[in-house]
């Protein structure tokens, strides 16, 4: 049962004018405050939406950032060179952890950044659709690896057997030579770019076959940190690809810096003069992988009634003229409380205080204090992996509540 809240005074992301305002939540945002409503103050805060995460491999984000030469010509390359080394140290060793531990730390990663919605790309592996996982997974797409690593049988089967509203993912011209730049005619060519292909990486796609695949509904999805590591480049900012709404993911930490906010910062650092970095992990992925149709508005008015409320919270002293700029410049310890479906899961100690009926244990996030939900602390115990810069202090086994 989540307790209905009022929230006063924040500084709303979305709309025109940056203005404190109030909400009355519980599991989904409400149109007036319920009677038992726990009322938290939150002047000085700004509330953004939970990001999407356009992509990532759930399972993946547990190994170390990997590369075995400086740079790649293609991320074909890249996965030849792993698959080899699958057996050796550390691979072997990182392989044989659970499964449900692998998803785990996927989805911790995401929650203590504010990507509570991760699309994944790879088998739906049952764990990422438990009900106490730490993000949302949606479950209806379809995917391939890519035309290196899927055959042309695979990859056709697998779009035509994906519904035309659902989206489609595939890896391609992830790389900066002649075979990355002849991968979209490659997959024209089967029938597979429609309105619900989503392509990953997309680096070496020519501006010609940038403009065909907008024209044909075809989206990209970028991953700034990845591409530059493997590949020493990211997407030309001349592609029509880039100038039209597109997506933003992570990756998983086998190739990419580190998180959602990681690819953020990047991106902006890219491409300065795009004018609202926030759209890539917000506006656009929300219209563009069918997450809650039908509620992307010209005004960025993010949330109606009956809406899940995700959100994160970052302080802010100073005039609000770029309120973007508070998430674009941010890194996980400086959100200051985190909230999936009307629940806090991890924050500053003063403001999970707030919540009286959250019990919480004390923990540190990159060597900044927190208080994170005891519920979550307990999955982050019972985890045979660690989250890396997270200490939990307390014991979570068996807490009433912390005081501060």
């Amino acid at each position: 049962m989540v307790h209905p809240l009022t929230l006063k005074n924040a500084v709303v992301y979305g709309g025109s004018k940056p203005e404190p305002r109030d909400l009355y939540l519980a599991n989904v945002l409400l149109d007036k405050p319920n009677r038992k409503s726990l009322t938290v103050d939150l002047s000085g805060y700004v509330l953004f939406p939970g990001m999407i995460n356009a992509h990532d491999h759930l399972e993946l984000n547990h190994f170390p950032r990997t590369k075995f030469r400086e740079r790649y010509d293609n991320a074909h390359q890249w996965g030849e060179d792993v698959s080899q080394r699958l057996d050796q140290e550390p691979f072997k060793t990182l392989r044989a952890y659970p499964l449900e531990d692998r998803c785990f730390i996927g989805g911790l990663k995401n929650l203590l950044c504010g990507a509570l919605t991760v699309v994944h790309h790879n088998p739906p592996h049952k764990p990422l659709f438990r009900s106490d996982f730490p993000v949302t997974v949606p479950k209806r797409y379809g995917w391939v690896h890519s035309l290196h690593f899927s055959t042309e049988a695979e990859i056709v089967a697998s779009y035509q057997q994906t519904p035309p509203d659902i989206p489609w993912f595939i890896h391609l011209a992830e790389g900066t030579d002649a075979t990355a730049a002849s991968e979209y005619r490659r997959l024209k060519k089967l029938g597979c770019v429609g309105k619900n292909t989503r392509i990953i990486h997309g680096v070496g796609i020519t501006d010609a076959d940038s403009y065909d695949g907008n024209l044909s509904g075809a989206k990209l999805i970028t991953c700034p940190t990845t591409n530059l590591y493997l590949l020493g480049q990211s997407v030309y900012p001349s592609s029509a690809f880039l100038t039209s709404l597109t997506m933003l993911g992570s990756d998983s930490r086998l190739t990419a810096e580190g998180d959602l906010l990681d690819e953020l910062r990047a991106f902006h650092t890219l491409y300065p003069l795009i004018p609202n970095p926030f759209a890539y992990v917000y506006h656009a992925p929300e219209r563009h992988l069918g997450l809650r149709p039908h509620k992307f508005r010209r005004e960025f008015v993010w949330w109606d009634a009956g809406d899940a409320p995700d959100f994160f919270l970052i302080k802010h002293d100073y005039e609000l003229t770029k309120i973007e700029a508070l998430v674009v410049n941010a890194r996980r310890a400086d959100l200051a409380l985190i909230v999936r479906g009307g629940v806090p899961q991890i924050g500053d100690p003063d403001l999970m205080a707030q919540f009286p009926h959250i019990e919480t244990v004390r923990a540190e996030l990159d060597g900044v204090p927190k208080a994170i939900n005891v519920q979550i602390a307990r999955q982050i115990a019972k985890c045979t992996l660690k989250e890396p810069g997270l200490e939990l202090i307390d014991n979570p086994q068996g807490r009433r509540r912390t005081l501060w």
